[in-house]
């Protein structure tokens, strides 16, 4: 029998560098794989990834159009073939409308990009998992909308007053950059405990401080009292 797998984020940003990982996928006894396809999208063609050493089972791909992709791999053997397929969203840079980019984190720690994950070209997926904590905290705190809906990310991203925006990227940078060495700790031991500390000192420090003044009413004008986090009167649904 013939178990294709694959292994791949779910969701992207246009041109950011992905893995499309195979190498899981297995034959019972009796069979020979004789091939491993990968195709990355309905659009494009078939690409062997066959290797002896089936860690290689791999495409190392991007995508340039936003949208969902279709994905597919295939394994032959010397007996049939059977494809298994798998969808993938690719988020433009205005959908995705992400807190933070690499290119803050950089002043933090210069050599950060040497740590990137395998098959990565960015912490594009990191920046987007900060952004998730940061959404989830809001709505933690209870600071929602006054028709009660949950802030969300497109909200933020529309805000135009500088002070804020600084407020929301530094406190996605951290997050980010604690993201980024909480994966190393786990496997490197506890040398980047430190470090790991030190970021999730400096993400309270920018989470605490930050008083934010948001369009709760949605008329398209930030509201004149900020939220202080620190002190903000509890709103029930």
């Amino acid at each position: 029998m013939i178990f294709p797998s694959l292994s791949h984020e779910k969701v992207l940003q246009v041109n950011d560098k992905t893995r499309l990982d195979a190498s899981r996928s297995f034959v019972t006894s009796g069979e020979t794989v004789t091939d491993i396809e990968i195709r990355p999208d309905a659009l494009e063609a078939f690409v062997s990834v066959f290797n002896s050493d089936s860690d290689k089972w791999f495409l190392d791909w991007a995508y340039e159009v936003d949208g969902t992709k279709t994905v597919t791999v295939r394994i032959t053997t010397d007996l049939s073939s059977k494809e298994r397929s798998y969808d993938l969203d690719v988020l433009s840079i205005d959908d995705d409308s992400l807190f933070s980019a690499d290119s803050d984190l950089i002043p933090y720690e210069t050599d950060v990009l040497n740590y990137l994950p395998k098959g990565k070209n960015s912490y594009l997926y990191a920046h987007r998992k900060a952004q998730e904590i940061i959404i989830a905290y809001l709505d933690e705190q209870r600071i929602w909308n006054n028709d009660g809906s949950r802030i969300t990310k497109e909200e933020i991203a529309a805000i135009t007053d500088n002070d804020i925006r600084t407020q929301f990227n530094q406190w996605s940078t951290f997050q980010t950059l604690l993201i980024i060495f909480e994966s190393i700790q786990v496997s490197n031991g506890d040398i980047f405990q430190e470090k790991k500390q030190e970021y999730q000192n400096m993400r309270d420090s920018a989470r605490k401080r930050s008083a934010l003044r948001l369009d709760l009413d949605k008329n398209s004008v930030l509201d004149d009292v900020p939220y202080d986090i620190r002190t903000l009167k509890m709103v029930r649904r």
